[in-house]
Order: structure tokens, then sequence, then C-alpha cells
């Protein structure tokens, strides 16, 4: 495949792909990107979450699977994923209001785990995806409350099938970054959050391919 562009969203920060029809995107991460799609025609039209995860009968999405807009229409098919572990589409966007109420507290719940895994406690950010996706989003004419759901690229989620509770799992992609690529069935304008992950988020690279 012939690239495109190439470029790097430092860690908390967000940027906008235009992605035509036929091209692929991929993503390549150590830590989680928030991902959303809109029609680049219409920005009215963008990346559903429940569409998804009803039209095709699951909650998670690999290789074959497709996103799904609020108007039933496919947006992009994901044609591989290298990820070991699974992708959310539940769990929604960090944010200002997120780490204000609940950066504490989830150092408390998961510092033992984190301790387990070498990591240290470090200050939670500021500001989170929502904030990241709404400024970068902004020049195409979508408002802040527009910003969809996203698909949470290479952030796994424990969800008991019986009670519907759910946890962040200790899944993480390899050392130098999974990835995830995306062929566009119709003009995409994509944004992508480099999520801060409490602190604890590293730079993502994206590539275009034609």
């Amino acid at each position: 495949m012939k690239i495109i562009s190439e470029s790097i969203i430092k860690s908390n920060t967000g940027k906008t792909f235009a992605v035509k029809k036929g091209q692929t995107i991929r993503v390549i991460g150590e830590s989680t990107a928030d991902y959303v799609v809109f029609n680049l025609h219409n920005v009215k039209e963008r990346f559903d979450q429940a569409r998804t995860k009803v039209d095709q009968g699951k909650i998670y999405v690999t290789t074959g699977d497709v996103l799904i807009s609020k108007y039933n229409n496919v947006m992009q098919t994901i044609v591989k994923d290298t990820y070991r572990g699974t992708h959310d589409m539940e769990k929604g966007m960090c944010s200002t209001s997120f780490y204000k109420k609940w950066g504490d507290e989830i150092f408390k719940i998961y510092g033992g785990v984190w301790k387990r895994l070498g990591r240290k406690k470090v200050v939670a950010p500021k500001h989170g995806c929502w904030e990241n996706l709404a400024k970068a989003l902004r020049p195409y004419g979508v408002l802040k409350e527009d910003v969809p759901s996203p698909l949470n690229v290479f952030q796994t989620m424990v969800i008991n099938a019986k009670t519907g509770s759910m946890r962040y799992s200790i899944t993480r992609p390899r050392p130098g970054g999974d990835h995830m690529d995306l062929r566009s069935e119709m003009d995409c304008l994509v944004g992508i959050s480099a999520c801060p992950e409490g602190g604890r988020g590293k730079d993502l690279r994206v590539v275009i391919y034609k």
C-alpha cells in the first residue's frame, strides 16, 4: 500500500484525519486511542456504538467487523487487528469532570495492580479525551456535546456476563505497539485522542494508506 500521510498524536491530545473511501487508516500504539468517525460531507452522520453492537450482535469488534453510523450505514471495516485483547465500546470517554471526581479513586482501586506491574502513582491529568476530541473537531462544526461515544482501541474491559459489572483489564498492547487497520467505506472524518490513561498514556502513531 502507498503511504499518504504519517502523524504522531501526543499523549492527551487529539487530531483529525480525512480518510477517503477506499483508503485505510492505521492506528499504532501502546495505550488507548479514543476513536470516532463522521461522514466527511455531513458530520451529522457519525459513528454509533449501539448500532455497531446491535447490528453485528456483539459488543467487541475486530478483523472483519464494521463501524456503523447512527444512520445505519457502514462507515469503516476493520481489515487488520494485531491486539491480543478486546477493544471497548462500553466505557465512553474520560474528561475533565471524570478526573476531577474519580482521579484519586482510580489510583486507590488499581494501585495494588499497578504496584505489581512496577508502575508509580502520577498526578491525574486536568482534562481528557472528550476535550481533546472536541478541540480537534471544532473546525468541522462538531459541537462538544455532539462528539459520539468512541471505539476505545487497545482498551480492554473485563465484563461480567451475569451482572454487567465491568472493570479495567491489565491487558496492554505489546512493547512497540499493536495496530488496527480500518478501511473507509465512505469519505470519513476520523477523530482520535491519545488517551492520558490517568497520566500513563503514550503517544500514538497514525498512518493513512491508499
